[in-house]
């Protein structure tokens, strides 16, 4: 590109890292003063949104979602600002009165998080979404304030995009039938966010969003299956019982006053645990388990690590922190039945575990998580592979943990029998009876009998899958069939022996973000630039879902995008 010449980036969906990656763009050329005016000068960012609003995305919609669906992460893990944790709850301090004129729902909300400090509430999925679509306007303002040309292209999906001299081309197409353009960018941002298989079989939902289908959709007194116990499985479970009422007890607990046809739900996972409960960390720092000495790991032994290292470190911290060695038999098949171990987990987050009122095992945990993408990326693929098959479940049972009220709820509707989890194990079958319209679910119980249990209405509530494959949008389905991504990781070791992993997702580079070109070398990237950030990322990129991961890619993107501004521009070369 010649000096001076401007430089379009297309960011190809409008939610979550849209927002991140624009208002940390924004932010960055703002401190530059009048350098990163002259430099905004120069830019323009263009964003398709298939849908007609910017900012919320599919998680955070309040077309999608209900009022009592909660952020499962605390407000400090939820900024699109990557280096300001306080960011979204800051906005929701400055923006409370407002939220609850225009929500009076939420009021009650409030009311119940003022007792937390405020780095540990959760906040209704809108009031996230409400965030987003103010920081998404106010980014493309302060872009426009800075001489930027931003360009907003609601209701369009981008459908293909190809290389063509020096140039990427963008297919674009209206959601009204009208006919494909083409626009041309300098570089690219695929940002697409979720998606679910599709519906492809009656009373079949592939998805809990949107929660209104399920009410709509599923009849009163029904029972019904849910493929998964897992975050999105509970939220399933809180929407098909919205016609009931939660109540609480002088006792402090909470009881569940179903309706008078309530439906019922059966949770199927192959281990039957659902997610922890998450309470508050302590000041306890680690003594082994620590991110200096991960990070030292990973500089000795570069895509070497072992999960038997990490896991001798966690025994040890936890040992340590206990003052006994820690029962792994108990972690991964506890004893008791769901709603005994619900409620025992709702009691020590409330109380904690630990001297000061602290959950041991989260206040260990919680140090490490800066450094969890880069020891996941580390270990070596077998070890990857190992992982994903026997403990990944675990982990984000422990990292992407439920809050209290959600637990009080699941376990009020457990011990009122609306709800009931069903542990299938590794041999089990899910299939429809053509001849029935049934869906069938066929597992041996603990006893070892061969079960099989029938459903007319079945929800998918497993979460984001990583597979690329079972996206159906046009531009995954033409990205993957002109061989444009490749969702296969292969690393040499040496030069007869090299190992390989087919994740499913987009493999980019783990610094620039940029996608790998397929059948070349690790160290060949998209040229112009192609970059990938979110769910399509989440088998390279352990926590590629999770708002703070966003932020933390989509400001390394800035900081790139800025540079190379920078390199074309004669006021700035070297």
């Amino acid at each position: 590109m010649e000096n001076n010449l401007s430089f379009t980036f297309a960011i190809i969906g409008g939610g979550l890292t849209a927002t991140s990656m624009l208002c940390q763009l924004v932010d960055k050329l703002h401190l530059l003063g009048e350098k990163g005016r002259r430099l905004s000068h120069q830019l323009t960012i263009v964003v398709f949104e298939k849908n007609g609003v910017f900012g919320p995305g599919l998680p955070h919609n309040d077309q999608y979602v209900l009022p009592f669906h909660i952020t499962n992460m605390y407000a400090k893990d939820m900024s699109v600002r990557w280096g300001k944790p306080g960011d979204f709850q800051d906005w929701v301090k400055r923006n409370r009165e407002s939220l609850q004129t225009r929500h009076p729902e939420l009021i009650t909300v409030f009311a119940s998080t003022d007792s937390q400090p405020p780095q540990y509430r959760h906040y209704p999925r809108a009031v996230m979404g409400e965030y987003l679509k103010s920081q998404f306007e106010a980014g493309v303002e302060a872009a426009r304030n800075l001489g930027m040309s931003v360009e907003l292209y609601p209701n369009c999906e981008v459908t293909d995009l190809f290389e063509h001299d020096g140039h990427i081309n963008l297919q674009v197409r209206g959601n009204l039938n009208t006919p494909s353009s083409f626009c041309y960018a300098d570089g690219v941002l695929l940002a697409t966010g979720h998606w679910f298989e599709s519906q492809e079989t009656e009373n079949y939902f592939p998805s809990p969003w949107p929660a209104s289908e399920l009410l709509i959709g599923i009849p009163a007194a029904e029972t019904v299956g849910v493929i998964g116990s897992s975050l999105s499985a509970i939220e399933v479970a809180l929407t098909l019982t919205s016609d009931g009422h939660f109540v609480r007890q002088p006792s402090g607990t909470l009881s569940y006053l179903p309706s008078g046809s309530p439906r019922k739900l059966v949770l199927y996972s192959r281990n039957g645990l659902l997610p922890r409960v998450r309470g508050q960390s302590g000041p306890r720092q680690n003594r082994y388990l620590t991110c200096n000495r991960i990070r030292q790991l990973i500089e000795d032994t570069p895509y070497q690590l072992t999960l038997s290292v990490i896991f001798e470190l966690l025994d040890r911290e936890l040992s340590a922190a206990y003052g006994y060695p820690f029962d792994w038999q108990q972690l991964r098949r506890p004893t008791g039945d769901a709603a005994q171990i619900l409620e025992q987990d709702i009691h020590n987050a409330q109380r904690g575990d630990g001297s000061d009122g602290e959950l041991v095992w989260q206040t260990i945990l919680v140090q490490i998580f800066p450094v969890v993408r880069d020891l996941y990326l580390n270990l070596t693929l077998d070890e990857r592979k190992r992982f994903d098959r026997h403990f990944t479940t675990l982990f984000f049972m422990h990292a992407a943990t439920q809050p209290v009220i959600n637990a009080e709820k699941l376990l009020a509707l457990l011990q009122a029998g609306i709800v009931s989890i069903v542990k299938l194990g590794n041999d089990y079958h899910f299939e429809r009876d053509d001849a029935t319209g049934e869906y069938k679910f066929t597992y041996k119980d603990p006893e070892g009998n061969t079960r099989c249990d029938a459903y007319h209405y079945v929800v998918n509530a497993r979460g984001q899958t990583r597979s690329l494959e079972s996206d159906s949008a046009a531009l995954t389905r033409n990205l993957l069939r002109r061989n444009v991504i490749q969702v296969e990781e292969t690393r040499i070791v040496e030069p007869a022996d090299y190992s390989s992993y087919k994740t499913g997702s987009i493999l980019v580079n783990p610094e620039t973000y940029q996608i790998i070109q397929p059948d070349r070398d690790a160290a060949s990237v998209s040229n112009p630039p192609v970059f990938a950030v979110g769910a399509m990322t989440r088998g390279q990129m352990i926590d590629a879902s999770m708002a703070y991961g966003i932020a933390r890619s989509t400001a390394a993107i800035a900081d790139l995008l800025i540079a190379k501004l920078c390199r074309n521009n004669d006021d700035w070369s070297g």
